[in-house]
């Protein structure tokens, strides 16, 4: 392909997708040289057959449309002719080259042999860091006008655009970097390589802020910005006032806890707990007294539940109080090791032999984001999962096993931030991190914010519970015997078989770990028949909770083999690793090894499981609050048997975590029950938290002008009706509500039950005019929030994180569906262990425990739906037992001054549409229970 190369790029509309008997409905095709367009062709079709009307929706093209159109047969020869031999284009190439070319050739065509390019994957490589790369969407993000999305004229042309601004993109790209994407591209579908080997711009360098790091660009380090300037705490209102206009709007509440927050800190330094309601500012109220105070030699970490919000809080508010301080406040973003890409090992994925096309493309997608990030934190690349096999092999594993010397080292993106923790003056992490890391951080970390504090007592416990997973380490010394005997000849002892040392060094791992595997094989038997029985049908994981005489039976049991393994894994991977090693350092004897960066995260991997096994200490768990278990993939899945120590109880261990900082702040939208603190300062393990030291804050919003909330009385309870049943009726229901103009995100508490009903969505009209998304099926929970953030008509089905921490103002989010109260799992180990514990000590478990939990996520659920003083919204509960129960009752007078509506769901639907075009609902129809 040249400058001179013809692009014939098309869009077809059809009925179907199903080329053999679905039909075209419009061809649309602009014909494009050098960039500009010299040709267009849109052509409505008659398919001779009905149109469905989710297609009718989508593309808005109806039966009356066609009526009078021609037949394809009819101007097959003259799209034929326009077509010529110019390079096919089109976004998803394999649909529209394949279908345009059936239909040809039965109206007596010659089928296409013409080159084709896809625009969605040089998307995908090109702009590695986009949440979507729908067309719509992508000229969006980039600014090309699209007037008419699905409609294959304007899609047409929107997609020629679309072509020349990537390969503008691509020309950018320094040219090393296009070298080695087009080395790679033969990966590509069909001829979409060919045109990145075209495209490629030979003399164009790097720019000032770019280095060269063997075969890969980077950005150069920039490092943290010196802490620069001196400023006066805002000690009054008016200065305060002056200091937030005209960018916020100043509260007084928020206020109350700067003062209150900063004078702590300056005086008694005693902990806080400060519960600040939706719009009043948590965020900016903690941050920005703690500027004033926070420095490299007294750092602030503040920890927060996900690392979305840990990123929203660099991202967003970080740095609107760097703008309103001046202050340089250097921060860093602290997460575990794997969330970083290894550049070695990365560079040495690049070498390896047989790599399928969807780990090329990988790869490349890598390549480019590498030429613009400056943290090397894989999250960036908004993967819908990170599971590709690739990425254990990419990962950082945080420790120097097997660490290649050289350029890769010196650039490390672990190393980096390891460096820049030292010089921040604000952390900013998560609370899974800091429970498994607060020893390791810096000396001069003094001050702690625990933001979304009521998920830190589980987070904590969560860290500090323990798991032998004999499945998963049986595997892993199987993967392990593998990199040595190797396939296709291209393990490690063929590449020591001219060392006898090291050749039988070797083949004394091999004789051990064939015995370890078969110990461990042995054990997990045992185990599975003193406590399982098999069955017919297995389906799904099973877990199995072990009374007094079960953990006495299997602490004897698991006495000597847990023995055997601490004994024999640590020498074991040390002469593995020592054979790799001397491989590693006389290269240019053995040869270059691919294989070793790969063994390298097998053995990080390995060694992980080996440090957790040499602290797993039975005596010591047989006085902690634990609950043991034992579980498997299915019932008669034996060799993926696993013994858990949960946690149920982390009080103790987070006093002494918090002993390492001075005055913790608890701070959160939701940390009260009952207006009283006394739950959560059990959960933290204090005995005793006086009620100077707390803080409520209401929320400024008027809630009664802004929300409504709905009870929909005929809604089934979920324990009356078989699991498919419930899933209709709850499809259905979500169905009709959502069937408006306003963005709807629904809350489930099982993702299992989010699959069902997403497959049900998916077949009804509604998936024709709305974007249907959901956790764990169209995406990861942080990619589908971010692709919500940018929707228009947009269906969100989420559980867990969406319960809490996403903002979505104005009319981003304007109706939140709450399928089911919000209880936890009454058979998850550690729900069940907290109920023995508070039965033992006389408490009620259900009033002690599990309704305080579900009122504080009750309360989470609807606090998505107001995040402004602008926004408006309908809060939808389709479990009755709201208004039906004392508990639920309880759950509804924790609302915001609000009370529900109940009404069966065909009276209930028109008053929320109502309510949310902005139409008066009269206060007859208000008939709460």
């Amino acid at each position: 392909m040249s400058g001179d190369t013809v692009y014939a790029v098309i869009d077809l509309e059809t009925t179907g997708t199903e080329r053999d008997s679905d039909r075209i409905i419009q061809f649309g095709c602009a014909v494009m040289q050098d960039g500009h367009i010299l040709s267009t062709m849109s052509q409505m079709i008659n398919p001779d057959r009905p149109v469905p009307q989710a297609i009718q929706r989508l593309t808005g093209i109806h039966p009356a449309d066609l009526t009078a159109a021609p037949y394809f047969a009819d101007v097959a020869g003259t799209i034929r002719d326009l077509i010529g031999d110019a390079v096919i284009v089109a976004h998803n190439v394999n649909f529209d080259y394949p279908f345009l070319s059936n239909a040809l050739t039965l109206a007596g065509q010659p089928p296409l042999t013409n080159a084709a390019v896809d625009t969605v994957e040089l998307s995908q490589v090109l702009l590695p860091t986009q949440a979507s790369y729908r067309l719509s969407d992508l000229t969006a993000a980039l600014g090309i006008t699209h007037d008419h999305p699905h409609r294959a004229d304007s899609d047409a042309i929107s997609t020629a655009k679309l072509l020349w601004r990537l390969r503008a993109v691509f020309q950018a790209l320094p040219t090393p970097t296009q070298k080695l994407l087009s080395r790679h591209g033969t990966f590509l579908l069909r001829d979409t390589g060919d045109f990145l080997k075209a495209a490629v711009k030979p003399d164009q360098p790097l720019t000032a802020d770019m280095q060269q790091v063997g075969d890969l660009v980077i950005r150069q380090p920039q490092g943290l910005e010196p802490e620069v300037g001196q400023a006066v705490y805002p000690a009054d209102d008016a200065a305060k006032k002056a200091m937030l206009r005209p960018q916020f709007r100043f509260r007084q509440v928020q206020a109350h806890m700067m003062d209150m927050i900063h004078t702590n800190a300056l005086g008694e330094r005693r902990p806080l707990m400060i519960e600040a309601g939706t719009g009043a500012g948590k965020s900016l109220g903690y941050l920005l007294p703690y500027a004033y105070l926070a420095s490299p030699a007294h750092q602030l970490v503040v920890t927060t539940h996900t690392t979305l919000l840990q990123t929203q809080l660099v991202n967003k508010e970080l740095k609107s109080v760097r703008e309103l301080t001046g202050l340089t406040l250097p921060a860093v973003l602290l997460k575990s090791p794997r969330h970083y890409l290894d550049l070695a090992k990365f560079a040495a994925s690049l070498q390896l032999p047989r790599a399928n096309r969807l780990t090329r493309l990988l790869q490349m997608k890598i390549i480019v984001w590498l030429t613009q990030t400056a943290t090397g934190d894989l999250d960036e690349l908004q993967l819908t999962n990170y599971h590709a096999p690739l990425f254990a092999r990419i990962q950082a594993t945080g420790d120097n096993r097997l660490a290649m010397p050289g350029p890769y080292a010196d650039a490390d993106f672990l190393v980096r931030l390891k460096n820049e923790v030292q010089r921040a003056a604000i952390i900013v992490t998560n609370h899974a991190y800091l429970a498994r890391h607060f020893q390791e951080l810096p000396g001069t970390s003094d001050y702690l914010v625990v933001d979304e504090a009521q998920h830190f007592a589980d987070t904590t416990a969560e860290a500090f519970s323990r798991t032998l997973d004999l499945g998963k380490l049986r595997r892993r010394l199987g993967q392990l015997l593998t990199f040595i005997e190797g396939q296709h000849g291209e393990g490690l002892s063929q590449l020591v078989q001219s060392s006898a040392a090291l050749s039988y060094q070797l083949s004394q791992a091999r004789a051990q770990i064939e015995t370890l595997e078969n110990q461990i094989e042995q054990l997990q038997d045992k185990l599975y028949r003193r406590n399982f029985t098999p069955i017919s049908h297995p389906s799904g994981r099973v877990a199995q909770t072990l009374d007094e005489a079960g953990v006495s039976w299997l602490n004897g049991e698991l006495d000597a083999p847990l023995a055997g393994l601490k004994r024999q894994l640590p020498p074991l991977l040390a002469s593995v690793t020592s054979v790799a090693e001397t491989v590693q350092q006389q290269q240019s004897h053995f040869g270059a090894a691919p294989l070793l960066e790969g063994l390298a995260g097998l053995l990080s991997a390995l060694q992980r499981q080996t440090d957790r096994l040499s602290h797993l200490d039975l005596q010591g768990l047989a006085k902690a609050q634990v609950v043991v278990g034992l579980t498997l993939a299915n019932q008669n899945d034996r060799l993926s048997l696993a013994v858990t120590w949960t946690r149920f109880a982390a009080g103790a261990i987070i006093q002494e975590e918090l002993s390492h900082f001075t005055a913790p702040v608890f701070v959160g939208a939701t940390l009260t029950v009952g207006r009283k603190f006394d739950y959560l300062a059990g959960q933290l393990g204090y005995q005793d938290f006086p009620e100077a030291q707390t803080l409520r804050l209401r929320s400024p919003f008027h809630y009664k002008q802004q929300a409504q909330v709905f009870l929909a009385t005929d809604a089934p309870n979920a324990h009356d009706l078989p699991a498919s049943a419930y899933a209709d009726n709850l499809a259905g229901a979500i169905a009709q509500l959502a069937d408006n103009q306003h963005q709807t995100l629904v809350l489930f508490t099982s993702l299992a039950m989010i699959d069902e009903v997403y497959r049900r969505l998916a077949r009804m009209p509604i998936a024709g005019h709305k974007e249907l998304l959901a956790q764990g099926v169209t995406g990861t929970a942080s990619r589908i929030a971010k692709r919500f953030a940018v929707g228009e008509q947009t269906l969100l089905l989420g559980a867990a994180s969406f319960f809490e921490g996403v903002d979505y103002p104005d009319k981003q989010l304007e109706q939140v569906i709450l399928t089911r109260l919000p209880f936890d799992n009454p058979d998850r180990p550690d729900v069940r262990a907290r109920e023995q514990a508070l039965a033992a000590r006389g408490e009620d478990p259900f009033a002690a425990d599990m309704l305080p939990r579900a009122i504080l996520r009750f309360r989470q659920s609807f606090g998505r739906l107001i995040r402004t003083e602008r926004d408006r919204g309908v809060f939808v509960v389709l479990d009755p037992r709201l208004g039906t129960t004392a508990y639920g009752r309880q759950m509804a007078k924790s609302l915001p001054n609000l009370k529900p509506m109940s009404l069966p769901l065909a009276d209930l639907i028109p008053l929320a549409n109502a309510w949310l075009d902005h139409t008066i609902i009269k206060k007859e129809a208000h008939h709460a229970q």
